[in-house]
Protein backbone atom coordinates (compact mmCIF):
# COMPACT_ATOMS: atom_id res chain seq x y z
CA UNK A 1 0.00 0.00 0.00
CA UNK A 2 1.37 3.40 -0.92
CA UNK A 3 1.81 6.36 1.38
CA UNK A 4 -0.75 8.15 -0.79
CA UNK A 5 -3.37 5.59 0.18
CA UNK A 6 -2.40 5.67 3.85
CA UNK A 7 -2.07 9.41 4.29
CA UNK A 8 -5.21 11.58 3.88
CA UNK A 9 -4.96 14.43 1.40
CA UNK A 10 -5.15 16.89 4.30
CA UNK A 11 -2.17 15.16 5.89
CA UNK A 12 -0.22 15.44 2.66
CA UNK A 13 -1.02 19.14 2.42
CA UNK A 14 0.17 19.65 5.99
CA UNK A 15 3.36 17.67 5.25
CA UNK A 16 3.95 19.77 2.14
CA UNK A 17 3.56 22.98 4.13
CA UNK A 18 5.90 21.65 6.82
CA UNK A 19 8.44 20.58 4.17
CA UNK A 20 8.41 24.01 2.51
CA UNK A 21 8.58 25.82 5.86
CA UNK A 22 11.36 23.65 7.30
CA UNK A 23 14.37 25.67 6.04
CA UNK A 24 12.85 28.99 7.14
CA UNK A 25 11.54 27.80 10.51
CA UNK A 26 14.69 25.78 11.17
CA UNK A 27 16.94 28.74 10.38
CA UNK A 28 14.93 31.05 12.65
CA UNK A 29 15.00 28.45 15.44
CA UNK A 30 18.76 27.87 15.39
CA UNK A 31 19.47 31.61 15.21
CA UNK A 32 17.29 32.14 18.27
CA UNK A 33 18.87 29.17 20.07
CA UNK A 34 22.47 30.23 19.49
CA UNK A 35 21.80 33.90 20.18
CA UNK A 36 20.50 32.87 23.61
CA UNK A 37 23.23 30.28 24.20
CA UNK A 38 26.34 32.23 23.21
CA UNK A 39 27.24 35.86 23.75
CA UNK A 40 29.59 35.65 20.78
CA UNK A 41 26.99 34.59 18.20
CA UNK A 42 25.40 37.96 17.48
CA UNK A 43 28.37 40.19 16.75
CA UNK A 44 29.94 41.65 13.62
CA UNK A 45 33.07 39.50 13.70
CA UNK A 46 31.11 36.26 13.95
CA UNK A 47 28.73 37.39 11.19
CA UNK A 48 31.64 38.03 8.85
CA UNK A 49 33.15 34.68 9.76
CA UNK A 50 29.81 32.98 9.15
CA UNK A 51 29.47 34.61 5.73
CA UNK A 52 32.98 33.76 4.55
CA UNK A 53 32.86 30.24 5.97
CA UNK A 54 29.48 29.46 4.38
CA UNK A 55 30.33 30.73 0.88
CA UNK A 56 31.99 27.46 -0.13
CA UNK A 57 29.00 25.42 1.04
CA UNK A 58 26.50 27.65 -0.72
CA UNK A 59 28.27 27.57 -4.07
CA UNK A 60 28.40 23.77 -3.98
CA UNK A 61 24.78 23.55 -2.79
CA UNK A 62 23.61 25.67 -5.76
CA UNK A 63 25.21 23.22 -8.16
CA UNK A 64 23.91 20.24 -6.19
CA UNK A 65 20.39 21.64 -6.54
CA UNK A 66 20.62 21.34 -10.32
CA UNK A 67 22.08 17.84 -10.10
CA UNK A 68 19.42 16.57 -7.68
CA UNK A 69 16.70 18.26 -9.75
CA UNK A 70 17.67 15.80 -12.49
CA UNK A 71 17.42 12.88 -10.09
CA UNK A 72 21.21 12.52 -10.02
CA UNK A 73 23.81 12.96 -7.27
CA UNK A 74 27.43 14.10 -7.03
CA UNK A 75 29.42 12.51 -4.21
CA UNK A 76 32.77 13.89 -5.38
CA UNK A 77 32.34 17.58 -4.56
CA UNK A 78 34.19 17.62 -1.23
CA UNK A 79 37.17 15.71 -2.60
CA UNK A 80 37.29 17.82 -5.77
CA UNK A 81 37.21 21.06 -3.76
CA UNK A 82 40.22 19.82 -1.78
CA UNK A 83 42.04 18.71 -4.94
CA UNK A 84 41.46 22.02 -6.73
CA UNK A 85 42.56 23.98 -3.65
CA UNK A 86 45.77 21.93 -3.62
CA UNK A 87 46.34 22.58 -7.33
CA UNK A 88 45.68 26.29 -6.85
CA UNK A 89 48.17 26.52 -3.97
CA UNK A 90 50.86 24.57 -5.82
CA UNK A 91 50.47 26.56 -9.04
CA UNK A 92 50.81 29.86 -7.20
CA UNK A 93 53.71 28.44 -5.18
CA UNK A 94 55.43 27.76 -8.51
CA UNK A 95 55.31 31.47 -9.32
CA UNK A 96 52.19 31.65 -11.49
CA UNK A 97 50.14 34.81 -10.99
CA UNK A 98 46.91 34.36 -9.07
CA UNK A 99 44.55 35.34 -11.95
CA UNK A 100 46.09 32.65 -14.17
CA UNK A 101 46.01 30.12 -11.34
CA UNK A 102 42.35 30.84 -10.59
CA UNK A 103 41.45 30.58 -14.28
CA UNK A 104 43.28 27.26 -14.53
CA UNK A 105 41.39 25.88 -11.54
CA UNK A 106 38.06 27.02 -12.98
CA UNK A 107 38.85 25.26 -16.26
CA UNK A 108 39.95 22.08 -14.47
CA UNK A 109 36.83 22.10 -12.30
CA UNK A 110 34.61 22.58 -15.34
CA UNK A 111 36.44 19.71 -17.03
CA UNK A 112 35.97 17.38 -14.06
CA UNK A 113 32.25 18.15 -14.00
CA UNK A 114 32.05 17.60 -17.74
CA UNK A 115 33.81 14.26 -17.34
CA UNK A 116 31.44 13.19 -14.56
CA UNK A 117 28.48 14.06 -16.76
CA UNK A 118 29.84 12.42 -19.89
CA UNK A 119 30.63 9.14 -18.13
CA UNK A 120 27.26 9.14 -16.39
CA UNK A 121 25.20 9.92 -19.48
CA UNK A 122 27.12 8.38 -22.35
CA UNK A 123 28.17 5.35 -20.34
CA UNK A 124 24.67 4.96 -18.87
CA UNK A 125 26.21 4.50 -15.41
CA UNK A 126 24.49 5.68 -12.20
CA UNK A 127 25.90 9.05 -11.17
CA UNK A 128 26.51 7.96 -7.59
CA UNK A 129 28.92 5.28 -8.85
CA UNK A 130 30.69 7.64 -11.26
CA UNK A 131 31.10 10.40 -8.69
CA UNK A 132 32.07 7.93 -5.98
CA UNK A 133 34.92 6.87 -8.26
CA UNK A 134 35.83 10.49 -8.93
CA UNK A 135 35.84 11.12 -5.18
CA UNK A 136 38.40 8.35 -4.72
CA UNK A 137 40.54 9.63 -7.60
CA UNK A 138 40.45 13.23 -6.38
CA UNK A 139 41.28 12.20 -2.81
CA UNK A 140 44.20 10.08 -3.97
CA UNK A 141 45.58 12.81 -6.22
CA UNK A 142 45.36 15.36 -3.40
CA UNK A 143 47.55 13.21 -1.17
CA UNK A 144 49.94 12.28 -4.00
CA UNK A 145 50.42 15.92 -5.03
CA UNK A 146 51.07 17.13 -1.48
CA UNK A 147 52.65 14.13 0.21
CA UNK A 148 49.88 14.51 2.81
CA UNK A 149 51.19 17.97 3.76
CA UNK A 150 49.22 21.20 3.37
CA UNK A 151 50.59 23.70 0.84
CA UNK A 152 50.64 27.22 2.27
CA UNK A 153 49.46 30.10 0.08
CA UNK A 154 51.77 33.07 0.40
CA UNK A 155 50.19 35.23 -2.31
CA UNK A 156 48.90 38.21 -0.32
CA UNK A 157 46.84 39.86 -3.12
CA UNK A 158 44.95 36.58 -3.61
CA UNK A 159 44.27 36.12 0.10
CA UNK A 160 43.17 39.72 0.54
CA UNK A 161 40.84 39.73 -2.48
CA UNK A 162 39.07 36.43 -1.83
CA UNK A 163 38.91 36.59 1.96
CA UNK A 164 39.62 39.97 3.57
CA UNK A 165 38.44 42.44 0.91
CA UNK A 166 35.17 44.36 1.20
CA UNK A 167 33.03 45.90 -1.52
CA UNK A 168 30.38 48.40 -0.44
CA UNK A 169 31.03 47.23 3.10
CA UNK A 170 30.30 43.54 2.42
CA UNK A 171 32.83 40.67 2.14
CA UNK A 172 33.81 39.71 -1.40
CA UNK A 173 32.80 36.04 -0.83
CA UNK A 174 29.26 37.28 -0.16
CA UNK A 175 29.21 39.10 -3.51
CA UNK A 176 30.52 36.02 -5.30
CA UNK A 177 27.87 33.86 -3.63
CA UNK A 178 25.17 36.37 -4.53
CA UNK A 179 26.29 36.48 -8.15
CA UNK A 180 26.32 32.68 -8.37
CA UNK A 181 22.87 32.47 -6.77
CA UNK A 182 21.42 35.05 -9.16
CA UNK A 183 22.95 33.44 -12.25
CA UNK A 184 21.80 29.94 -11.22
CA UNK A 185 18.29 31.13 -10.36
CA UNK A 186 17.91 32.97 -13.67
CA UNK A 187 19.16 29.88 -15.49
CA UNK A 188 16.58 27.70 -13.71
CA UNK A 189 13.51 29.89 -14.10
CA UNK A 190 14.20 32.16 -17.08
CA UNK A 191 16.09 30.08 -19.62
CA UNK A 192 14.56 27.33 -21.74
CA UNK A 193 17.31 24.79 -20.87
CA UNK A 194 16.86 25.56 -17.18
CA UNK A 195 13.09 25.08 -17.24
CA UNK A 196 13.57 21.85 -19.17
CA UNK A 197 15.53 20.43 -16.23
CA UNK A 198 12.28 20.08 -14.27
CA UNK A 199 10.77 17.98 -17.05
CA UNK A 200 13.92 15.88 -17.39
CA UNK A 201 14.03 15.19 -13.67
CA UNK A 202 10.32 14.37 -13.44
CA UNK A 203 10.16 12.04 -16.46
CA UNK A 204 13.25 11.68 -18.69
CA UNK A 205 11.46 9.47 -21.21
CA UNK A 206 8.57 11.89 -21.65
CA UNK A 207 10.98 14.83 -21.88
CA UNK A 208 12.94 13.02 -24.60
CA UNK A 209 9.76 12.33 -26.58
CA UNK A 210 8.90 16.04 -26.26
CA UNK A 211 12.14 16.96 -27.99
CA UNK A 212 14.24 17.87 -24.96
CA UNK A 213 17.92 16.93 -25.44
CA UNK A 214 18.07 15.00 -22.17
CA UNK A 215 21.67 13.81 -22.44
CA UNK A 216 22.95 17.28 -23.29
CA UNK A 217 21.05 18.84 -20.40
CA UNK A 218 22.48 16.35 -17.91
CA UNK A 219 26.06 16.81 -19.12
CA UNK A 220 25.61 20.60 -19.00
CA UNK A 221 24.41 20.46 -15.38
CA UNK A 222 27.41 18.39 -14.28
CA UNK A 223 29.70 20.88 -16.05
CA UNK A 224 28.02 23.77 -14.20
CA UNK A 225 28.47 21.79 -10.99
CA UNK A 226 32.18 21.51 -11.76
CA UNK A 227 32.54 25.26 -12.32
CA UNK A 228 30.77 26.08 -9.05
CA UNK A 229 32.92 23.54 -7.21
CA UNK A 230 36.03 25.21 -8.66
CA UNK A 231 34.92 28.64 -7.44
CA UNK A 232 34.17 27.09 -4.05
CA UNK A 233 37.72 25.70 -4.00
CA UNK A 234 39.13 29.18 -4.64
CA UNK A 235 37.21 30.62 -1.68
CA UNK A 236 38.09 27.63 0.51
CA UNK A 237 41.81 28.03 -0.25
CA UNK A 238 41.67 31.75 0.50
CA UNK A 239 39.81 31.16 3.77
CA UNK A 240 42.25 28.50 4.98
CA UNK A 241 45.33 30.15 3.48
CA UNK A 242 46.43 26.80 2.09
CA UNK A 243 45.61 23.82 -0.08
CA UNK A 244 45.06 20.74 2.06
CA UNK A 245 44.06 17.22 0.94
CA UNK A 246 41.49 16.92 3.75
CA UNK A 247 40.18 20.49 3.76
CA UNK A 248 36.50 19.71 3.07
CA UNK A 249 35.60 16.43 4.83
CA UNK A 250 31.91 17.25 5.47
CA UNK A 251 31.20 19.42 2.43
CA UNK A 252 29.44 16.74 0.37
CA UNK A 253 27.11 15.81 3.22
CA UNK A 254 26.38 19.45 4.03
CA UNK A 255 25.63 20.35 0.40
CA UNK A 256 23.25 17.42 -0.08
CA UNK A 257 21.64 18.21 3.28
CA UNK A 258 21.05 21.82 2.24
CA UNK A 259 19.23 20.73 -0.92
CA UNK A 260 17.15 18.08 0.86
CA UNK A 261 16.24 20.46 3.69
CA UNK A 262 15.19 22.86 0.92
CA UNK A 263 12.49 20.39 -0.09
CA UNK A 264 14.05 18.90 -3.23
CA UNK A 265 13.08 15.40 -4.26
CA UNK A 266 15.94 12.91 -4.51
CA UNK A 267 14.01 11.30 -7.36
CA UNK A 268 14.17 14.50 -9.41
CA UNK A 269 11.65 16.91 -10.86
CA UNK A 270 11.37 19.29 -7.90
CA UNK A 271 13.83 21.69 -6.30
CA UNK A 272 13.92 25.29 -5.14
CA UNK A 273 17.12 27.30 -5.22
CA UNK A 274 15.71 29.82 -2.73
CA UNK A 275 14.94 27.07 -0.22
CA UNK A 276 18.35 25.52 -0.91
CA UNK A 277 19.88 28.87 0.06
CA UNK A 278 17.91 28.79 3.31
CA UNK A 279 18.91 25.17 3.88
CA UNK A 280 22.56 26.02 3.34
CA UNK A 281 22.23 28.97 5.72
CA UNK A 282 20.69 26.62 8.29
CA UNK A 283 23.59 24.18 7.99
CA UNK A 284 26.13 27.03 8.12
CA UNK A 285 24.56 28.52 11.25
CA UNK A 286 24.45 25.08 12.86
CA UNK A 287 28.14 24.55 12.12
CA UNK A 288 29.04 27.99 13.41
CA UNK A 289 26.88 27.84 16.53
CA UNK A 290 27.93 24.34 17.54
CA UNK A 291 31.59 25.34 17.25
CA UNK A 292 30.93 28.36 19.49
CA UNK A 293 29.32 26.05 22.03
CA UNK A 294 32.17 23.51 21.74
CA UNK A 295 29.78 20.75 20.65
CA UNK A 296 31.59 17.50 19.89
CA UNK A 297 32.05 16.86 16.16
CA UNK A 298 30.25 13.50 16.45
CA UNK A 299 27.24 15.20 18.01
CA UNK A 300 27.26 17.73 15.15
CA UNK A 301 26.83 14.90 12.64
CA UNK A 302 23.96 13.48 14.71
CA UNK A 303 22.13 16.83 14.76
CA UNK A 304 22.49 17.30 11.00
CA UNK A 305 21.49 13.69 10.39
CA UNK A 306 18.27 14.11 12.37
CA UNK A 307 17.37 17.24 10.36
CA UNK A 308 18.04 15.41 7.08
CA UNK A 309 15.84 12.49 8.15
CA UNK A 310 13.06 14.89 9.13
CA UNK A 311 13.28 16.60 5.74
CA UNK A 312 13.19 13.25 3.88
CA UNK A 313 10.18 12.01 5.85
CA UNK A 314 8.27 15.24 5.20
CA UNK A 315 9.14 15.02 1.51
CA UNK A 316 7.85 11.46 1.23
CA UNK A 317 4.65 12.24 3.14
CA UNK A 318 4.04 15.38 1.08
CA UNK A 319 4.56 13.61 -2.24
CA UNK A 320 2.46 10.61 -1.25
CA UNK A 321 5.03 8.48 -3.04
CA UNK A 322 5.45 4.77 -2.56
CA UNK A 323 8.10 4.10 0.13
Amino acid sequence: MSVAAETPSGGRRFAALARDALPYAGLAAVILLFSLSSEFFFNTRNFERLVTDSATLMLVAFGMTLVILLGEIDLSVGAVVALLAVILAQVMDAGVSWPVAVLAVLIIGFGIGLLNGAITVLGDIPSFIVTLGMMAVATGLSYVFTGSISVAIMNEPFLILFYDARFLGLPVPLWITGAAFTATLLFMIRSVPGRELFAVGANPAAARLSGVPVKRRKITVFAIMGALVAMAAVLSAARLGSGAPASAPALTLDAIAAVIIGGASLFGGRASLVRTLMGAALIAVLNNGMVLLNVNIDAQYIVKGVIILLAVVLERLASGARP
